[in-house]
């Protein structure tokens, strides 16, 4: 079987130049600086475990992150074939999918192409099919990065994106917007068949924000110790099984802390 790393120069651009890197197959186009990565203290810490633990950084992430929400991403990939198609996951960050591009703008090992997300280096029509989780809040320009998903898909081609609604700052390197769920369908009213649903619901918004006051409140106005502070009540997290209480309440999304939407083009 033809290496994805092969698979995937046949759908670059040939008007965007690449440097390789010391990771294998990897294809470095742009990528953010060790500034712009450590510039928020909590982002740097998340930036020290995904170098230094990355196979365990995702199952670290599910654990305690305060958002109760299925992962859709393996049921979304079965409508491909994956030994043909073409699925990009961007701002992938360490996740891995076999199979699938892994496309961010660090240069972590596991990634295949690095770049600026609103520059993607795929040519016209060129993908199956693109996961984008919990990246758009991060981009100073969400309409340049839909737009882009649009050129990069076939006609045709499917796309799954998750973005917050209710959620605290997070840099990651930097955090921009939140969008209700008319916003995001107007985020992607380009796009066709377009299905949205809640992504972590009303324990999930509060739990964060409870987080996040308890933390400001004890910290004292002392950035260390709300850098502590935020780490310690992790241990909250747990309590969003909570939501599943919510799974099936239409009301939810009132209150939501974000939703996933999958669309066609």
């Amino acid at each position: 079987m033809i290496p994805l790393s092969e698979r995937v120069s046949s759908i670059l651009r040939t008007d965007v130049e690449w440097r390789s890197s010391s990771v294998p197959g990897q294809k470095v186009f742009s990528q953010f600086t060790d500034d712009e990565l450590h510039s928020d203290g909590l982002n740097a810490l998340k930036e020290f475990c995904k170098k230094r633990i990355p196979s365990l950084y995702p199952q670290i992430i599910r654990l305690f992150s305060p958002v109760f929400a299925a992962d859709p991403v393996p049921a979304f990939l079965e409508q491909f074939n994956l030994k043909s198609d073409f699925v990009a996951n961007l701002g992938a960050g360490v996740t891995t999918y076999e199979g699938v591009v892994s496309v961010d703008g660090a240069g972590y090992r596991s990634v295949d192409l690095v770049c600026d997300l609103s520059n993607l280096p795929f040519r016209d029509e060129s993908l199956d099919g693109i996961i984008s989780v919990a990246v758009l809040e991060h981009v100073k320009n969400p309409h340049q990065h839909v737009t882009e998903m649009y050129r990069a898909l076939k006609p045709g081609g499917r796309l799954l994106v998750f973005i917050p609604f209710l959620q605290p700052f997070h840099a990651s390197p930097e955090d921009y917007q939140r969008y209700t769920r008319n916003g995001l369908l107007e985020l992607f009213s380009g796009f066709e068949n377009k299905k949205t649903w809640v992504a972590g619901g009303p324990t999930s918004a509060l739990l964060w924000v409870f987080q996040e006051w308890c933390a400001v409140l004890f910290s004292l106005g002392s950035p260390a110790l709300y850098r502590a502070f935020s780490i310690i009540l992790l241990i909250l997290s747990p309590l969003k099984i909570l939501d599943f209480l919510f799974v099936r309440n239409p009301l939810s999304e009132i209150v939501a802390s974000g939703f996933f939407l999958t669309a066609r083009k």
